[in-house]
């Protein structure tokens, strides 16, 4: 077992990278930066995780959880345009 599983996600027009894939049973940390400022993009939310930011523009925000269960977990902006998803393996 390693550390923290950390990837960048940059958030224009779309996710990017919209599939991640991690490890079960280590935490993750998606680092979100927000580049546009579409009114769709304002939140993100994994709601198999519960959790859920607010996504100012320009800046870098943290999601963090740890997945106890393998599968595909989707995360969305709060109108389900942009979609993306967390492969857990």
């Amino acid at each position: 077992m390693g550390g923290v599983q950390e990837a960048f996600v940059v958030v224009k027009g779309g996710y990017s990278p919209d599939t991640i894939q991690v490890e079960v049973g280590r935490p993750v940390r998606l680092m979100f930066n927000r580049q546009e400022s579409s009114p769709c993009s304002e939140k993100v939310a994994l709601d198999a995780f519960g959790v859920s930011a607010d996504l100012p523009e320009g800046e870098t925000v943290p999601i963090e959880f740890t997945p106890t269960t393998p599968g595909d977990y989707e995360f969305a902006c709060q109108m389900g345009m942009l979609r993306g998803k967390v492969i857990v393996t």
